[in-house]
């Protein structure tokens, strides 16, 4: 793997870990809107767009360690395919045995299969 690709591949796990922490939030103060705000899982490291999602569609992927949910536009065809699109977010998933493996690994819930 080149040391581009371990690189956005770490900025999205740590994306995907600050969402994380939203969600967990979101449920301490027990939101009853069914929807998330999150901040876009994209490989750029400047970017600080969020948007809503439904909180089952949050929850779908992350059942999923290498799916990411990103602004549309914000996906990088050189490192994962979108998968879902919907009207301001895509669903993408990390292409590639190596940057699989880094998502694999910081995966913040322990409960996905291997």
């Amino acid at each position: 793997m080149s040391e581009r690709e371990r690189r956005l591949a770490l900025n999205e796990a740590m994306l995907r870990e600050v969402n994380e922490r939203v969600e967990d939030m979101t449920k301490t103060f027990e939101s009853t809107t069914g929807t998330l705000e999150i901040f876009c899982e994209c490989h750029d490291p400047a970017c600080t767009e969020r948007f809503s999602v439904p909180t089952n569609v949050y929850e779908r992927v992350r059942s999923d360690p290498t799916h990411f949910l990103v602004r549309s536009g914000h996906e990088d065809p050189t490192v994962e395919r979108v998968i879902e699109t919907h009207e301001s977010y895509v669903v993408v998933e990390k292409n590639g045995k190596d940057a699989k493996r880094v998502v694999e690994a910081t995966d913040p819930r322990e409960s996905h299969s291997e």
